[in-house]
């Protein structure tokens, strides 16, 4: 590894972060009904209530992901069935800035099982206006390539492992300026993926201990203008979830996030 020279002592324990991951490539076109997608119609059963926040307003769909199409698994993630993330149709695409947690104007479903006998599949969705204003204009469809990284120059974890809020205690913050670009360079987290280590334009919402549980990100949804997709100003969308509820397969605690420049 090619570290900044202040964080070449560092490194036996920037190796042993290493996570792997999932990078999603895109392509604009339709996918599917049970396919691997951002944006498009979800896979849904006609016997089950669409998602909708409290109010009754349907949830619009982000992202899918088939894990049966993936062929590379990786640790803890499903091997099988459908993951589903939904998000109102808003001016913050869902997100309760005081409870990122709070599942009611965003969802993430998980179908285990999926039923193969399309008559029984919803065939007639909620209408949503604006798709100018949704982060991703147009449905795309996915693959997946695997990768391995160790944690990104925005991952809260990152200073605690490197030493490095002893240049911010110090207040050297062009010490710390400098190492962390160059970081950046190297590990910026970036790009939209399932696992691994996040990126954010501005800070990570688990750096105070607000949301301390959350160690593990399930899914990254990153601006990519080729795919029409953007989160406010070049922004940039994580899921989160503890470790033990991934293995649990219980997707009833996350953390959603967005931010931009």
């Amino acid at each position: 590894m090619n570290l900044p020279m202040q964080l070449q002592p560092y490194a036996d324990a920037l190796i042993e972060t290493k996570k792997s991951s999932l990078i999603i490539r895109g392509k604009i076109g339709k996918a599917t009904r049970q396919a691997s997608k951002f944006s498009g119609e979800p896979y849904w059963l006609e016997a089950d209530a669409y998602p909708t926040s409290k109010n009754g307003d349907p949830l619009r769909l982000l992202a899918q992901i088939n894990f049966n199409e993936i062929e590379v698994a990786i640790p803890n993630y499903p091997t099988k069935g459908i993951l589903q993330f939904f998000v109102a149709n808003d001016d913050v695409y869902g997100l309760d800035f005081d409870d990122m947690t709070n599942q009611d104007t965003f969802r993430v479903i998980y179908h285990e099982k999926v039923e193969s006998d399309q008559s029984k599949w919803m065939t007639e969705f909620p209408s949503f206006e604006n798709d100018d204003d949704f982060p991703i204009e147009k449905e795309c469809t996915l693959s997946f390539e695997h990768f391995e990284e160790i944690v990104s120059g925005s991952d809260y974890r990152f200073n605690a492992i490197t030493q490095a809020d002893q240049l911010l205690e110090n207040e050297n913050y062009e010490a710390y300026d400098e190492m962390a670009e160059a970081y950046f360079e190297l590990a910026s987290g970036q790009g939209s993926k399932i696992g691994g280590y996040p990126f954010f334009t501005q800070e990570d919402p688990r750096a105070y201990g607000d949301y301390p549980t959350f160690d593990t990100l399930l899914l990254q949804i990153d601006t990519e203008d080729s795919l029409n997709i953007m989160w406010g100003d070049s922004g940039v969308a994580n899921f989160f979830i503890a470790e033990e509820d991934l293995r649990k397969r219980d997707f009833s605690k996350i953390l959603y996030n967005w931010d931009c420049y």
